[in-house]
């Protein structure tokens, strides 16, 4: 969903909800999920002053990098599992 937004509008970012709904996924498992994505460097989070973990996510050069190295992305990140 990062990469596919980049590419479209380089500066927006995807809102919880926006994940949530599309994925099918809880919060908690987003925020689990959202966080460490961002602390391996591959998004960005627009973070508020409190409340929520974040308002908004886009991905990072290493995301983009990572997205497009379709065998580094499958060895990190197995469908199978």
């Amino acid at each position: 969903m990062l990469y596919t937004c980049f590419t479209e509008h380089p500066y927006h970012r995807i809102t919880p909800n926006e994940f949530t709904e599309d994925l099918g996924v809880t919060q908690r498992v987003l925020d689990f999920n959202i966080v460490y994505l961002e602390e391996k460097g591959y998004v960005e989070l627009q973070k508020p002053l409190e409340g929520s973990i974040f308002v908004g996510a886009r991905i990072t050069p290493k995301g983009i990098d990572l997205v497009e190295d379709e065998k580094k992305f499958s060895e990190l990140f197995p469908q199978n599992r």
